[in-house]
């Protein structure tokens, strides 16, 4: 098709010669929100497109480098993730491991739900429709699902992640290659709330010395809430600070898998698990008993508050101030990349404040209108 757009003629016109050879599977990565299915904007703050690994064939047709902004004037696709392998299991994991090594940050976007769909035996065995979405994620798509298998791969990688941070600021501190954690990994939930799932790491170097540029080998034993112990070795091939991170499991060579290191967070790390991002607290044992006793943040009430979506600008507001709403009733629309979208009352109750007009421009998570019980 590019060769025929550029006038030139095509290779061959034998039908005998197009043949089919293996398996091969797009993915297209949108600047857009996984669980609201709504665009994001902004600028690319850090972009790295995957490249083929060892016996892989990946190909990512963009149109976008780092510093590149995603604006509201137009569709969010950022690429085209394609990867080929001799049969379709084969082409599945070129595609998940490309998806693991796909670093952006300044914007939403969807590779966790595209990470996670490729992943499922579903997926694998064909058994796709345009009803996929709502079968496999009834309330909707919550992230990576942690389970007894991952969370301790999870846990166990962001402990030696960790460890060789760690190590690089205070060498003593890692003399003498053990290490106790206590990580905090979270669970998004069906109904919107975040469970922390706990897990005890004993770790342990296991290489003769500590390499911050290279390859190190360790075991972690990883102890869940359910006081069940999952033994991991692995090994972790990470210059410290960049952010790509590859584990070797040293007795599931098919499992290994590449960590993205997003950011250091105060008392842990955010790291890209499986497509999917954790902000992952790691303590000592004494931080863990301590914040036992903090008192949890309130979150803030927003049952009374109408917020836009997504940056754009408002076609229309519906209401006045006094005015008298029913739940899931029309109070504005905004229009972002070429989408109306209608925005509804949380609740019953009375118009409070307007903040809008038709025409005004508005950042995600603006105030739009307040209700009150009055």
């Amino acid at each position: 098709m590019i060769r025929s757009a550029a006038g030139l003629p095509l290779t061959t016109t034998n039908q005998a010669d197009v043949r089919m050879d293996g398996w091969a599977i797009e993915a297209r990565v949108y600047a857009e929100d996984p669980e609201k299915f709504l665009p994001s904007i902004g600028t690319l703050a850090r972009y790295r497109e995957p490249v083929s690994g060892p016996g892989e064939k990946v190909r990512c047709d963009s149109g976008v480098a780092e510093g590149s902004e995603i604006s509201v004037y137009y569709d969010p696709m950022i690429s085209k993730l394609s990867a080929h392998g001799p049969t379709r299991n084969d082409a599945i994991a070129a595609l998940s491991g490309a998806l693991d090594r796909y670093l952006i940050t300044g914007v939403t976007h969807n590779i966790p739900l595209l990470r996670d769909v490729v992943a499922s035996p579903a997926f694998a065995a064909g058994r796709t429709s345009t009803s996929f979405l709502a079968e496999h994620y009834p309330h909707g798509f919550k992230g990576h699902r942690l389970d007894e298998r991952s969370a301790p791969q999870l846990a166990a990688a962001t402990s030696a992640l960790h460890y060789i941070r760690n190590a690089r600021d205070n060498p003593s501190a890692a003399a003498s290659g053990l290490a106790d954690y206590a990580l905090l990994l979270p669970q998004l939930l069906d109904d919107g709330s975040v469970a922390k799932l706990e897990a005890r790491v004993n770790l342990q170097l296991l290489s003769a010395t500590l390499n911050l540029s290279g390859t190190n080998d360790f075991q972690a034993t990883v102890s869940s809430d359910q006081q069940q112990k999952t033994v991991v070795n692995f090994s972790v091939k990470w210059n410290v600070d960049q952010p790509f991170a590859d584990i070797v499991y040293q007795k599931n060579d098919s499992n290994n898998e590449s960590i993205l290191f997003l950011a250091p967070l105060p008392l842990g790390m955010r790291v890209q698990f499986r497509g999917t991002k954790f902000d992952i607290d790691v303590l000592s044992p004494d931080q863990r008993e301590l914040l036992r006793l903090m008192k949890e943040k309130e979150k803030l009430d927003t049952s009374r508050l109408v917020l836009a979506p997504m940056p754009g600008t408002i076609i229309s507001v519906a209401v006045s101030v006094g005015d008298v709403v029913a739940e899931g009733a029309q109070v504005a629309v905004v229009e972002a990349m070429k989408m109306q979208n209608v925005l509804r009352a949380p609740r019953p109750g009375v118009v409070k404040a307007v903040h809008v007009v038709p025409g005004a421009t508005v950042s995600g998570d603006d105030i739009l209108v307040e209700l009150s019980d009055d």
